[in-house]
């Protein structure tokens, strides 16, 4: 899309970064009294957004490791919402002197973390779908009376 091809692997990183700096933005705002309290909405308003998202987007997720097979979408958002959580700590700790610098951090920490995962299973040949493989599920057709 707008990086070169070979690049185009970083391109979830980009567009993931963004949203959580957007999400942190939200949750400096909302709560910067403690850095606790601030990761902790910041996580719940991921949370909000991503279960949204997927229950929409109607995405396929792995079997679930703890949770019973109906709720693995449910899983896939509180994994999410516990590396943001731990992601918007961290920058918390980092930069905490204001709302948009530390929304800033806490996106550069996502982005280089998301984007060393990305780097590692690249390099060890483990298959990163992109947006352009990704088939929503299929519709059941609609009984013609």
């Amino acid at each position: 899309m707008f990086l070169p091809a070979e690049y185009a692997i970083y391109e979830p990183v980009v567009i993931a970064a963004a949203i959580v700096f957007v999400v942190a933005l939200i949750g400096n705002v909302l709560s910067f009294s403690s850095r606790f309290g601030n990761a902790f909405l910041t996580a719940v308003i991921f949370a909000a957004i991503f279960g949204v998202l997927a229950f929409v987007s109607k995405v396929n997720a792995p079997p679930p490791h703890f949770l019973p097979g109906e709720y693995a979408v449910a899983e896939l958002v509180l994994i999410a919402a516990a590396i943001v959580f731990v992601v918007d700590l961290l920058g918390n700790l980092l930069s905490f002197s204001n709302r948009f610098v530390s929304a800033l951090v806490t996106a550069i920490v996502f982005a280089a973390v998301f984007g060393g995962l990305t780097y590692v299973a690249d390099r060890e040949g483990i298959a990163i779908p992109a947006a352009t493989d990704i088939v929503p599920a299929p519709v059941a057709p609609t009984p013609t009376p």
